[in-house]
């Protein structure tokens, strides 16, 4: 599914003393199939730019096309507009979304959202432990409680929570943030996969190695705007002398290499690969 957004403004608490202008004429056109990074500082306007591509806020003006969905301000374009059917489209996974887990157990955590897109009842199971089972969560886990697992297990059942619905789209939203180094690895590769299966994903995160471990491009922005729409290692290469960015260590010891194939590891495994390869 394509994203395509035109000239997009939002303001908050308009008309008032502390009225902000969060997105100053947001435009961006992604393909198909993407797996693009939102990165800038906080108040750049990263999340509410991700929020309104599963309309979870209205835009003052401008407009978002996604496939046959289309957003605007124009009320009457919007009156026959269902949100529930984009949200089934493009998932959202809140920074921190473990602590809105509720139910009793794990897989009837995973069945609400489907239940809510009006999935049949007796096809409920079977949609959850499909979705589990894609995150790595097996059957030991079906009837514990939530609360009871460890953050990474926690943050991997809140994304099934939304995978289970079937996207083609997944917005995250500091995905790794209070992770250890296992769980964050962890994620990593699930993402990896999810997006080798064919569902764009659109990362917001401040975690500069986990955008250059597995984003394809990564959309920089700044004041509301967008500054620089790049391929990952050409952004990280512009960025290698500038203090705003913390730079991964693995592009730093890639990049002095002459060689494409090792100046351009991701990760260790790729580059004791490249490495073996010479």
């Amino acid at each position: 599914m394509a994203i395509k957004i035109f000239d997009l403004f939002h303001v908050y608490n308009k008309k008032t003393d502390i009225e902000n202008v969060a997105l100053k004429g947001v435009s961006l056109d992604l393909g198909d199939h993407f797996f693009a990074a939102l990165v800038g500082k906080t108040g750049s306007g990263k999340s509410t730019l991700a929020q309104h591509l599963n309309y979870l806020l209205k835009p003052n003006s401008g407009s978002i096309e996604i496939e046959d969905f289309k957003i605007s301000s124009n009320k009457k374009e919007m009156k026959k507009f269902k949100p529930l059917n984009l949200r089934k489209k493009v998932g959202y996974l809140f920074q921190f979304s473990e602590n809105q887990l509720f139910s009793e157990t794990v897989l009837k955590e995973v069945s609400f959202g489907p239940k809510n897109f009006g999935v049949k009842e007796q096809e409920l199971k079977d949609v959850a432990i499909e979705a589990l089972k894609k995150v790595g969560i097996d059957e030991s886990f079906y009837e514990r409680s939530p609360i009871e697992l460890s953050g990474g297990e926690k943050r991997r059942i809140a994304i099934a929570s939304v995978l289970a619905s079937k996207p083609n789209i997944l917005i995250l939203d500091e995905p790794t943030a209070g992770l250890d180094a296992e769980g964050k690895e962890n994620l990593i590769s699930l993402l990896k996969t999810l997006y080798n299966e064919g569902i764009s994903i659109i990362l917001i995160t401040h975690d500069m190695d986990v955008v250059y471990s597995c984003c394809e491009t990564v959309i920089e922005m700044k004041d509301g705007n967008i500054v620089s729409n790049k391929e990952t290692y050409e952004f990280f290469n512009e960025k290698k002398n500038d203090s705003t960015y913390v730079i991964p260590e693995i592009f730093k010891f890639c990049s002095v290499f002459k060689k494409e194939s090792i100046k351009k590891c991701r990760n260790m495994n790729e580059l004791l690969e490249a490495l073996s390869n010479e």
